[in-house]
């Protein structure tokens, strides 16, 4: 390639959102030392004055570290530096997925492989008791929706702890914490789902519980499959 080449296909390249540069801001300066855990950040009046750009864009930014446990934001007091973090979620790659836009295929894929392949895993690496735990994670769910509980952050947390479950009981902590940290890709769309209907979330992990419990590699995928284009039907609505 000449170098004119070169140069005219950089101009192809899209500058990343305002949002996405503040974030990366901060998590350089966490990385750095500059930032540490407890500190206090300014306000997001003052962080948008100071950088010269728009408050929604310190806002977007400061919810997505929220969600990403980097910063906690307590109300009436500010906005801290977590005094604890997955060291995952500073990684440049996990930053760089959570700015996709909706759940994209590109996701879905990933979530079926992480769920498929851990399934499996757990098959053949759990016990009679971590599948039990499985599903008394599960249960919990039911018991929510039994009791009509309309906090969807709770609900949220109620479902993906069964997936942590399963994470967990595959005998292999890559896994683990490699799903755990995707999954906070899905934290929206699992909330918004498991809130209009949570019995449904409930069945559809049900699906490949049943499937786990019976050792049954050959259908377990299956049943993933089904129970996520179920989820899809939700999220898509």
């Amino acid at each position: 390639m000449t170098s004119k080449n070169f140069t005219n296909s950089l101009k192809s390249i899209k500058r990343e959102p305002i949002s996405a540069t503040i974030l990366n801001m901060i998590t350089d300066e966490i990385m750095a030392g500059s930032l540490k855990p407890g500190d206090k950040l300014p306000t997001e009046i003052e962080l948008a004055e100071n950088l010269g750009v728009s408050r929604n864009s310190v806002r977007e930014a400061i919810k997505m570290l929220s969600s990403f446990g980097v910063i906690e934001v307590k109300m009436g007091a500010g906005t801290y530096i977590a005094k604890s973090m997955p060291g995952a979620i500073l990684d440049p790659l996990m930053l760089s997925l959570a700015f996709e836009q909706g759940t994209s295929k590109e996701l879905v894929d990933l979530r079926f492989m992480i769920e498929i392949g851990a399934a499996e895993l757990a098959i053949e690496a759990a016990s009679d008791e971590d599948i039990a735990g499985l599903e008394a994670a599960n249960e919990k769910l039911k018991e929510a929706a039994d009791k009509n509980m309309d906090d969807p952050q709770y609900l949220r947390d109620v479902d993906l702890n069964v997936h942590y479950t399963l994470f967990g009981i595959t005998g292999n902590r890559f896994v683990a914490k490699i799903g755990k940290t995707i999954y906070r890709l899905f934290f929206a769309s699992i909330e918004r789902t498991v809130e209009i209907d949570p019995y449904r979330a409930y069945r559809n992990h049900k699906l490949y519980i049943d499937a786990i419990k019976a050792r049954d590699k050959e259908t377990v995928g299956k049943k993933i499959r089904k129970a996520l284009a179920e989820w899809m039907d939700y999220v898509n609505t």
